[in-house]
């Protein structure tokens, strides 16, 4: 199930990606509305934002990220990407 609104979108991470010092995810539910356009659907965490990182990380490395649901905050397209602000996941 997804829950969707112009700045936010609940779904399970699909891909991931490192870029540099960025990870930058995938959500199987799409992208939430000021993110339409990102470069093929990526959304990335700033590299300062190190928990946020880690959570991801961590959730791949272990094979659970198919399992747990979050839901990403995003502050629309910066540079090529939608920005994620916050990572809540489903308790």
């Amino acid at each position: 199930m997804a829950y969707a609104q112009p700045t936010y979108l609940s779904g399970h991470i699909s891909n991931v990606t490192f870029a540099g010092d960025e990870v930058l995810i995938m959500l199987d539910a799409g992208l939430p509305d000021n993110c339409v356009g990102t470069s093929y659907g990526w959304m990335r965490i700033p590299a300062e934002n190190k928990s946020m990182n880690a959570f991801v990380i961590g959730l791949w490395m272990r094979g659970d990220a198919q399992q747990i649901v979050v839901t990403v905050y995003t502050d629309g397209i910066v540079g090529s990407y939608c920005r994620i602000s916050q990572i809540d996941p489903a308790g």
